[in-house]
């Protein structure tokens, strides 16, 4: 245990004695996502704030739909033939040409004779598109008004069952997962590589297997002492993108409030970080270990971070999850974030979730430990 307890001071001491290394490791990755999502935030709000009004050539105005087509649209006169207008719009200049067959008004659909407008628009291009389906909308809202067989929610009745905060707990349930595992798996690469495949680069982990301490302490102490460290990474990225989710959906009407969540929620949140990251540093341990050099680590590394963000996607489309999927790991702390953020918490997924990864990086630390004491795998022989 004294051993253990020694490489945990040693790689503190390495980590926390350099000033460079706590900036870049734990204070500007919460920062520069807070200054990043709140810039991505104010911009979206800044374009939504600019107004812009479709602009229409519109012949045969009915002087039923005149009023409506004014309100939001720009009607402009046309002072070109049908062909030239097209041009307008293939150029930008317009964005629709709207003709109503003449009398349109008084047109009668139940006599045979139904009336067809035509309206031409540009669907490359993003604003003329936009402003068809408005003109469709708002025709198809006329028609419903002048052969109306039924209505849907006409009612007074609020039919939307979702409150503001179940909204907010959605979309934290789809995005937290996968950002938050991918800061983890960010945040243990910058200090994992570093403590075994840069000893080994430079020689200076011989020293460390030349003492008469077990390589069992020397791997536990190194796992432990690395998870320390890239938690706290990753405990400043999560603070970083919590504090700038209000901010990058300024203006959305959707209320960011953390209060909806219980301490139950952040410790069992707390948790899952703990054993995932434990998983995270044991796995890349192994691969920096058997890496001669930190460049060839990171060329190592680069399948397993792919295969890692393909497992936090899925939990943005496994909704409802059998308990098989618990019992692979990174999968199961996707899916166990994802039910924590939503408020769907279950007591079994998130007992397997903690058995499972707790189990997995102990058998990763058996094989880092095998690793140790192989002389041609530290040695490069």
């Amino acid at each position: 245990m004294k051993a253990i307890f020694a490489i945990i001071k040693k790689e503190f001491s390495r980590f926390f004695l350099d000033r460079r290394m706590v900036l870049t490791t734990l204070l500007l990755p919460g920062l520069l996502i807070y200054v990043v999502y709140t810039a991505i935030g104010s911009i979206t709000s800044a374009i939504a704030e600019v107004p812009s009004t479709p602009t229409v050539y519109v012949q045969n105005m009915p002087e039923s739909l005149s009023d409506a087509i004014g309100g939001m649209f720009e009607v402009r006169q046309q002072s070109v033939s049908d062909e030239e207008a097209k041009e307008q719009i293939r150029q930008g200049d317009i964005d629709l040409l709207v003709i109503f067959p003449e009398n349109f008004d008084e047109l009668d659909a139940t006599s045979g004779e139904v009336p067809s407008v035509s309206i031409y628009y540009y669907s490359a291009e993003t604003a003329s598109s936009s402003a068809y389906s408005m003109m469709v909308a708002l025709l198809d809202g006329y028609e419903q008004q002048i052969s109306n067989v039924f209505d849907i929610n006409s009612g007074g009745d609020v039919y939307d069952l979702a409150d503001s905060s179940s909204v907010s707990m959605y979309i934290l349930s789809m995005i937290v997962p996968m950002v938050l595992i991918m800061l983890m798996l960010s945040g243990c690469v910058s200090v994992v590589l570093e403590s075994i495949a840069g000893e080994k680069e430079r020689g200076t982990i011989a020293t460390l297997l030349v003492t008469p301490m077990k390589r069992s302490s020397l791997a536990v102490g190194k796992i432990l002492s690395l998870s320390v460290i890239a938690m706290l990474s990753g405990i400043s990225s999560f603070v970083g993108l919590i504090l700038s989710l209000p901010n990058m959906m300024g203006g959305t009407g959707v209320d960011f409030s953390l209060a909806a969540y219980g301490a139950l929620d952040y410790i069992g949140l707390l948790l899952v970080v703990i054993s995932t990251v434990l998983v995270f540093v044991a796995l890349l341990s192994i691969i920096s270990a058997y890496a001669r050099s930190t460049k060839e680590a990171n060329g190592l590394i680069a399948p397993v971070m792919i295969l890692i963000m393909v497992c936090s996607l899925c939990s943005m489309f496994l909704t409802s999850p059998s308990i098989g999927f618990f019992f692979i790991p990174v999968l199961n702390s996707a899916l166990c974030i994802s039910s924590l953020m939503a408020g769907t918490f279950a007591v079994a997924p998130f007992v397997i979730t903690m058995c499972v990864n707790l189990v997995f990086a102990a058998l990763l630390s058996v094989i880092l430990t095998f690793m140790f004491n192989s002389e041609k795998v530290m040695f490069n022989s």
